[in-house]
């Protein structure tokens, strides 16, 4: 089974919990603080994974550094070190992000121009697409300047591709087909 499968398997698991308990925001909070110090800490992330390492130790760690962390995130960490599944961690992080956001009625929209959006842009785009998508749309914004112009949006597996570089290509391809003139 792929990592990516286990960790949606526990995020789901963490999911149902965190919900059922109403602490769905503190949960959410605690997995980027992880996330965030696991990302700060190469060296964290390689003792975790190196087999000498005792599920014990790492659980003294886990109670140091996450002092602050729900009980529930908590008890996740230990059964991850219990099972030496603490490399799922960012994968588990994002799946649980992408449940809770479902359950929020929020979509995430990967947003693709090829300059920086303004705060203007930026709503203009989420008044276009809530409307399409039928949820409210939370923005990540990525720059790529080989699209020349316009913008991309990709949200789940829909793409809206309104970029330059695409509608050149179609014109491109009109013109060897005959279709322009």
């Amino acid at each position: 089974m792929t990592s990516s499968v286990v960790a949606k398997r526990y995020a789901k698991a963490l999911f149902e919990v965190a919900e059922e308990q109403k602490c769905l925001d503190g949960v959410e909070r605690d997995l980027k603080i992880v996330t965030a110090t696991f990302n700060a800490s190469p060296e964290l992330v390689a003792w975790l994974g190196h087999p000498s390492t005792s599920s014990a130790k790492k659980r003294e760690v886990f109670d140091k550094l996450f002092a602050d962390v729900n009980q529930y995130t908590k008890n996740l960490l230990y059964v991850l070190a219990d099972r030496r599944r603490e490399n799922i961690v960012f994968d588990l992080a994002q799946a649980f992000n992408e449940l809770a956001n479902e359950a929020r009625g929020i979509a995430e929209a990967q947003v693709t121009t090829a300059f920086p959006l303004t705060e203007e842009n930026k709503a203009e785009i989420v008044k276009a697409f809530e409307p399409i998508i039928g949820k409210k749309i939370q923005i990540t914004e990525k720059v790529d300047s080989d699209i020349l112009g316009g913008v991309i949006v990709q949200v789940g597996d829909r793409l809206f591709d309104g970029s330059l570089k695409t509608k050149l290509a179609r014109f491109q391809d009109g013109l060897k087909l005959g279709r322009i003139g």
